[in-house]
C-alpha cells in the first residue's frame, strides 16, 4: 500500500540566491526527533560530501546541521559520522540530482548501531542547489 510521509520543512535564509523553504522527510527508524526550532544555525556541506568516514571539515560541523550526499555507505553510518563530529542534525540529499518527487525511506542498517541526532532526507533537486 501507499505510505504517507511525514514532511518537515526548513528554511535557508542566506545566501539569498538559495533562500527557500525546503521539504524533507525524517529517518524512519533511527536518529533523534526534530523537536527544536533551530534559529541562526549554519547548514554546513560535509567534506567529503558522502560523509562515510573522517571529515576534512569536521571542526565546522560542531553545533551545526550538516548537509551530506547519499551514497557510499548507509544512512545510519552518515548520521553517526556527523554525530561524532558534534553535529546537531544531518540532512542527506539524494545523489540523483534530477529526483524532484521520490522521497527515499531512510531505514536502519543491519549493524545494530544507533544514532541520537535527527536525520532528514532531501530530494536530489533540492540538495543540488
Amino acid at each position: 500500500g501507499l505510505r504517507i510521509h511525514e514532511y518537515l520543512y526548513f528554511q535557508v535564509l542566506s545566501p539569498g540566491d538559495i533562500r527557500y523553504i525546503f521539504t524533507a522527510t525524517p529517518a524512519k527508524d533511527f536518529g533523534g526527533v526534530f523537536n527544536t526550532r533551530y534559529d541562526q544555525i549554519h547548514l554546513v556541506p560535509a567534506d567529503p560530501p558522502e560523509a562515510c568516514g573522517e571529515l576534512n571539515n569536521g571542526v565546522f560541523i560542531q553545533d551545526q546541521i550538516a548537509l551530506v550526499e547519499r551514497g557510499g555507505c548507509s544512512f545510519l553510518s552518515k548520521t553517526r559520522v556527523i554525530q561524532e563530529h558534534g553535529g546537531r542534525a544531518v540532512i542527506i540529499a539524494d545523489n540523483a540530482y534530477d529526483n524532484d518527487s521520490f522521497y527515499i525511506e531512510m531505514i536502519q542498517d543491519s549493524s545494530r548501531r544507533t544514532a541520537d541526532i535527527p536525520a532528514l532526507f532531501l530530494l536530489g533537486r533540492d540538495g543540488y542547489v
